[in-house]
């Protein structure tokens, strides 16, 4: 709705931006609060797993509208280079900056013998936090818009002409609302459970079933069909199952290892 929150020395300062600092402070907070002064190692990870989500949020990208360019390449090939790398990179995805802040952290924590699922299950809960926030921004700019609604619907918004990606002066859902306060119940979720199974892998194995769920049904109210639509599902949905197979089989697993284990002692 506001995509540019105010001007200074003549640049524009962006909602969006602004609602992503406050998500990665929020999640910085959360994290510091569950992990205790006792992890000295910890600032370094989170860093070095921010570096890697910022790579991947716009390495995905590309990789997915491969099949896109090559159904549509007498489109692609008469653009000017310029808008042809507008268009394969210039939107952040998160999926992306999910799976390259994981490969970033597994590699630098088996680089340097450092424990993985400590890590993982301590972050997961910042990272819903943050995402939540970022959702939040996404309503303000205007991008990962809903479907089309009724005017006198709760949910309906209609965004102005300088949002971005949105069509203007059409009711939209607010599924960027619906999504941030679907993702802040998952944070308390995982914040509870975190507290009882630390270091486990459960809690990170929770978000991310959670979130993929949460993620496929969303993604069928979603107006913005430019992340690609193959097979009746978008990309994000493909990414969404294999998510949750992988979450749901290693939570069962970890579960039948305690069993075991609790039987054995």
């Amino acid at each position: 709705m506001h995509p540019v929150l105010f001007e200074i020395f003549g640049r524009q300062i962006g909602t969006y931006g602004l609602f992503m600092i406050l998500g990665a402070v929020s999640a910085w907070f959360l994290i510091r609060f569950l992990a205790g002064k006792e992890d000295k190692d910890m600032p370094l990870v989170f860093l070095i797993s921010i570096a890697g989500g910022i790579v991947g949020t716009f390495m995905l990208r590309p990789i997915t509208r491969i099949p896109e360019i090559i159904m549509n390449w007498e489109y692609f090939r008469q653009m000017p280079i310029e808008v042809f790398f507008s268009r394969i990179f210039g939107e952040i995805v998160f999926y992306g900056a999910l799976i390259g802040g994981v490969i970033a952290m597994v590699l630098f924590c088996r680089g340097f013998k450092m424990p993985i699922l400590p890590y993982a299950d301590l972050f997961a809960p910042g990272l819903a936090l943050a995402h939540g926030f970022g959702r939040v921004g996404c309503f303000f700019g205007g991008c990962c818009f809903g479907i089309p609604i009724s005017p006198i619907s709760a949910f309906a918004v209609v965004f102005p002409a300088h949002s971005a990606g949105a069509p203007p002066g059409i009711p939209l859902l607010a599924i960027q609302l619906i999504e941030a306060g679907s993702l802040f119940i998952i944070t308390a979720i995982l914040v509870l459970v975190y507290k009882k199974t630390a270091g486990s892998g459960l809690t990170v194995c929770l978000y991310g079933a959670l979130y993929s769920v949460l993620r496929f049904i969303l993604e069928f109210f979603r107006g913005d069909l430019v992340r690609g639509v193959y097979g009746g599902l978008s990309t994000s949905q493909y990414i969404s199952i294999a998510v949750f197979i992988v979450s749901a089989a290693v939570f069962c697993y970890i579960i039948v290892k305690k069993r075991r284990d609790s039987a054995c002692t």
